[in-house]
């Protein structure tokens, strides 16, 4: 009979028990990102710099954002900024961006950063996504454009963005993003099993819709937003809605959501002012200041973002409001839609795939 060695033993336990410290301090961040095929730059120019990596070859340039086609880039990262050069920054499974499949491992970066203006003198800031590719230099290519700005905080499409400026280097906290409308960690979702809070739910797992019954989830992801960027910019606190805003159960107690996701409203109100029973609403636009109000005292708070095949309406709390929209309000300010988040999943289409009429305009104070 043989025996193990304690010594080698002990080394193993020791080496998983570095493993599992090292997992401990590499969580996953989401970057929503633009792909460079769906992007127009003056100039005949292209994101990536080939022979430099601070992005100098772009300024004076306009870049024009042609489709809301965020997609999302899982990415391992023992901190919590998105920065350039840093090789903990790395693509947490294989993945595809932009229709080009990557491997695991590959380090992603934020090559350079962009300041733009549009026409109306609003200002944004924008970074270089480079995903780091075997036998090509690590600063030549950029596939990419992320968005600085939060949920919702997308730069408009359609619309040319002056280059202003440069950035060498940049670094920016995951937190601050841009990133679609979600729900927040705590949400009760109905499904088969019951209610489930929304951070539990996986790929594959059944919900149920207001229109089409059981359907199945595509994806999920998180964005916590710590309270230092809570107190920073406004944009990323949650709208708090009390218990029973819109009728007895809805919602069933006090919750959180982003500010541009979008709950159903019904009844007369919808009627006379859109010709419509049932319309979606951006909960902003609905704050007034005792049931539905901006919660300034969170400390900090995690979104979750769910999407289906399609456009679906979902119970959250008791309130029924919007899955992701797998399509674009392109008149948006903020762009708070994605026309598509994954391009090999969801169909390209219009708005008329919306589950109901979508409206922001500012009537949108009478309707509570």
């Amino acid at each position: 009979m043989s025996f193990f060695p304690v010594s080698k033993a002990l080394q193993s336990l020791t080496s998983f028990s570095e493993t599992l410290k090292h997992v401990a301090i590499m969580p996953v961040f989401t970057v929503f990102a633009l792909g460079q095929s769906n992007i127009s730059i003056s100039g005949g120019e292209q994101l990536s710099g080939i022979t430099q990596g601070d992005g100098s070859h772009l300024v004076g340039e306009t870049i024009t954002l042609n489709v809301n086609a965020w997609e999302p880039i899982e990415v391992f990262d023992s901190e919590a900024n998105f920065q350039d050069s840093d090789n903990s920054q790395t693509l947490d499974s294989a993945q595809t961006f932009d229709g080009v499949a990557y491997a695991a491992g590959l380090r992603v970066e934020a090559e350079y950063g962009l300041t733009v203006q549009d026409p109306d003198g609003n200002v944004f800031e924008l970074l270089g996504v480079n995903i780091n590719e075997p036998g090509v230099t690590s600063f030549a290519t950029v596939e990419g454009l992320a968005f600085v700005g939060g949920v919702g905080g997308f730069p408009p499409i359609g619309v040319p963005l002056t280059v202003v400026s440069n950035q060498e280097g940049p670094s920016q906290p995951f937190a601050s993003l841009a990133t679609p409308p979600c729900f927040t960690a705590g949400s009760l979702i109905v499904t088969p099993r019951g209610l489930c809070p929304v951070e539990t739910l996986r790929p594959g797992d059944l919900v149920q819709t207001l229109d089409n019954g059981l359907q199945p989830l595509l994806w999920s992801g998180k964005a916590h937003i710590p309270q230092s960027v809570l107190i920073e910019d406004i944009r990323f606190r949650p709208v708090l809605v009390r218990k029973d805003a819109f009728g007895p159960g809805q919602p069933n107690r006090d919750m959180h959501l982003s500010q541009q996701h979008r709950v159903l409203v019904r009844g007369w109100r919808a009627e006379l002012f859109y010709g419509e029973n049932e319309i979606l609403v951006p909960i902003a636009k609905l704050v007034n200041d005792t049931t539905i109000l901006i919660d300034h005292a969170v400390r900090d708070i995690t979104y979750v973002h769910l999407l289906f095949g399609s456009h679906e309406i979902i119970w959250g709390d008791g309130l029924l409001s919007e899955s992701f929209l797998p399509s674009a309000l392109h008149d948006s300010p903020t762009q708070q839609e994605i026309l598509r988040l994954f391009p090999n999943c969801v169909p390209s289409v219009g708005d008329e795939l919306a589950a109901r009429l979508c409206i922001k305009d500012k009537r949108t104070s009478l309707l509570i």
